[in-house]
């Protein structure tokens, strides 16, 4: 058995694995999200493991004290609670949908809101490591807890698998495909506050390296190339797209990366060997205008955030592609 500061040092040590992972899964690219999604849900679960011990300790202490900071604690906890069990909802496909008022996006929400909450218990119950706190049992416990949470984590996935549940089909990610192939059913979804531009595509203004340029010329060079868009609103759809290579539209010089601009003022920076692209069309048809019409970018490999939509600026930049926000601010 932990004792109530071994259960306390665990549990904090939980809720932080788990905001960073779930931070990271996001900002790595797809071949990297799997092994963070999985320590992301491996760490929720354990965190339902060690409820438990928590309300028999100093849970019930606390409330007996009857301190006014008891009810703020009980809202951290209701919201720890119903953060995993909406992560466990959008897995398994049981609540699943597109846009902000999802499974996922709420579980986003109250991990964001938790973090001032965090902050708040551990500034008022201190709780500080000590060498005693790490000893072989507490680590054999530990060790055994991990293994149950994983356990559990792969029997909820071969549930999901034997029931044919929605979930059953997720990607590393823990995206639900939507879509593929088929332009008109993939969702329409922007980052954050980014908005549709109210713009007529045939006076569409393109610029690239400081000149004008068309969308037609692109478009008669575009070439077909299967790639998934992975949102980080948590589908994801396989599409193939009709792009030319992003470097080979900007003239040759200097610079440590191109930058691509969309209407919205919305940019990002990519290397100068990247793979890649503008799209200006999918299945042999031109990008619908929630697609980002008449030319996006797409970006095999990474998540949704870095296919910029609605491009009016492609340019070469003397920062670096890691000098920048990994989430752009609007």
């Amino acid at each position: 058995m932990l004792t109530p500061r071994q259960t306390n040092l665990l549990l904090e040590a939980l809720i932080v694995t788990s905001l960073i992972t779930g931070i990271a899964s996001w900002m790595v690219g797809l071949s990297w999200a799997r092994p963070f999604t999985a320590i992301h849900a491996v760490s929720g679960v354990s965190l339902l493991l060690v409820a438990p011990l928590k309300i028999r300790g100093s849970v019930r202490t606390g409330l007996r004290r009857r301190r006014a900071s008891r009810w703020v604690s009980l809202l951290f906890g209701a919201m720890v609670f119903g953060a995993i069990v909406l992560g466990l909802l959008h897995a398994t496909g049981a609540w699943f949908g597109v846009g902000y008022w999802t499974a996922l996006w709420t579980h986003l929400l109250l991990g964001f809101a938790l973090v001032p909450l965090l902050v708040w218990h551990v500034w008022s119950r201190p709780v500080r490591p000590s060498v005693v706190d790490v000893n072989r049992r507490a680590l054999l416990r530990v060790g055994m807890l991990s293994g149950a949470a994983a356990g559990v984590v792969a029997m909820q996935e071969l549930a999901v698998r034997l029931g044919g549940l929605a979930g059953a089909e997720r990607a590393g990610t823990g995206s639900h495909e939507i879509g593929s192939f088929d332009p008109e059913r993939m969702p329409v979804v922007s980052w954050l506050d980014d908005r549709v531009p109210d713009l007529d595509p045939g006076d569409w203004l393109l610029v690239i390296g400081g000149q004008p340029a068309t969308v037609d010329a692109i478009s008669a060079a575009a070439r077909p190339l299967v790639a998934t868009l992975d949102c980080t609103g948590g589908w994801r759809s396989d599409q193939s797209w009709d792009v030319v290579p992003l470097a080979t539209l900007v003239p040759d010089g200097p610079g440590r990366s191109i930058r691509v601009v969309s209407a919205t003022g919305y940019s990002r920076l990519f290397g100068n060997d990247d793979e890649v692209y503008v799209a200006t069309g999918y299945g042999g048809a031109p990008l619908r205008r929630g697609h980002g019409a008449p030319i996006r970018i797409v970006a095999p490999g990474r998540r949704g955030p870095w296919w910029v939509k609605w491009v009016t600026a492609i340019e070469r930049s003397d920062r670096p592609p890691w000098l920048q926000l990994p989430f752009p601010p609007t």
